[in-house]
């Protein structure tokens, strides 16, 4: 049975850090003003939450799953493209793998960007269009994304993703391409292999030579997060919640359509800091007021932490909080006073320090109907550990909870 009429989830991608240095050994949360973020935490309840796994991605595919109440080493698909491929309406057969097919900028021989200096949409399609491929036996199909984000398809290609290791170009700045070129875990993976090192390989020739007409920063293609065709459970069967997800990425929306939960593509949506927030404030309003459940992702801090921005990623926060949180809590309180419940957490932590994600367990706040208040004045990491409720587990399990549990006290 649910508890409230409403549930809102909002999740600030990568707001997780750890102290920096240069903001007097606080952290951008803690440096962030937030006074909606405060409300939240001050007039409910703080913990920390597991919503990273061993021996699973470091990353926001199987954070988001494991919020959603999934279970990441049950349903995960070995990587965030076929979730992707899923959003653009793209069928995968059980024999195909999906790849996001980044466009990257190297500096010699070492990956300098992984973005290609955040590449237009155009610039992206003008590259991509032109790539040529030595096709072999397989037919190699490339999908156009949002700026440096694209996926490549491999039908038929007969492998388990789970058999084919591909490097994040995001956690190797400055890594020797040839030390993280795929590999494979099986003899049949590792017959494969050439093909993907020589479509990642061969971009190299032919960009530079694009890059005499076009100069863009797109120096290669870079292949990773093999994937199988997602298999999730419905989360109305699982939950007894309709819902809609907010969001620009495709691999959330995927994730959405995978469960059941409705989306929209949302014009303006970039995963930036300049991203729509006033049209994903619009979605999430009518989803509220047509759903039981909706859940609200923001990019920004992530891209943030990931240029090393320490400005940028405080910016980041303070926009959720003015643009998202603030609107939408006046949203609930106005039409829902006192039947709805809010939780409010980063996925998972982006490090200004190096870029990377790791897998520190994130501050949480619940807030809403029949949660009654802890000592947290604020969402941060310290307070989580330091004043609030404890350790909220892991993720995958928290769900059931938060949609049913009478009370939280």
């Amino acid at each position: 049975m649910l508890i409230a009429k409403k549930y809102l989830v909002i999740i600030g991608d990568g707001m997780g850090d750890r102290p920096v240095s240069e903001l007097g050994n606080r952290t951008p949360l803690e440096a962030a003003n937030t006074p909606n973020f405060d409300k939240i935490a001050r007039e409910g309840r703080v913990g920390l939450m597991q919503t990273i796994f061993p021996n699973l991605p470091i990353g926001s595919i199987v954070a988001n799953m494991g919020i959603l109440g999934f279970d990441p080493y049950e349903y995960y698909p070995y990587g965030r493209a076929s979730f992707e491929a899923l959003a653009k309406g793209i069928l995968l057969d059980p024999a195909d793998l999906a790849f996001r097919c980044n466009l990257i900028s190297l500096d010699g021989d070492r990956i300098k960007d992984f973005t290609a200096g955040m590449i237009s949409d155009g610039d992206a399609l003008t590259m991509l269009t032109h790539l040529k491929f030595d096709r072999d036996s397989f037919e190699i199909e490339i999908y156009p994304g949002m700026s440096y984000r694209n996926l490549l398809i491999i039908r038929e290609a007969g492998i388990p993703a789970d058999e084919i290791v591909c490097f994040e170009p995001h956690m190797n700045i400055g890594q020797e391409i040839h030390d993280i070129l795929p590999h494979g875990r099986s003899d049949r993976a590792r017959k494969f292999i050439p093909v993907l090192r020589r479509i990642m390989l061969q971009s190299i020739e032919q960009f530079r030579e694009l890059n005499k007409r076009y100069r863009t920063k797109a120096d290669m293609i870079w292949l990773w997060s093999p994937s199988a065709p997602p298999n999730m459970p419905d989360m109305y069967e699982t939950y007894q919640v309709t819902g809609g997800i907010v969001c620009g990425m495709d691999f959330l929306k995927g994730i959405g359509l995978a469960a059941g939960l409705r989306t929209e593509n949302i014009p303006g949506t970039n995963a930036y800091i300049d991203t729509n927030y006033q049209g994903k404030l619009d979605t999430a309003r009518k989803f509220l007021l047509q759903e039981d459940f909706v859940y609200v992702h923001i990019n920004a801090p992530d891209e943030e932490a990931h240029q090393r921005s320490i400005k940028g990623k405080i910016k980041a926060i303070e926009l959720i909080d003015q643009n998202i949180v603030g609107p939408l809590l006046e949203f609930c309180e106005e039409h829902w006073p006192g039947e709805y419940r809010v939780m409010l957490l980063p996925d998972h932590y982006t490090l200004l320090s190096d870029g990377t994600h790791t897998s520190d367990l994130v501050p949480v706040a619940i807030y809403g109907k029949n949660i009654q208040p802890d000592r947290a004045k604020r969402l941060t990491e310290r307070e989580a550990e330091q004043r609030g409720s404890g350790r909220y587990g892991r993720s995958y399990h928290f769900m059931r909870q938060f949609l049913h549990q009478e009370t939280f006290a």
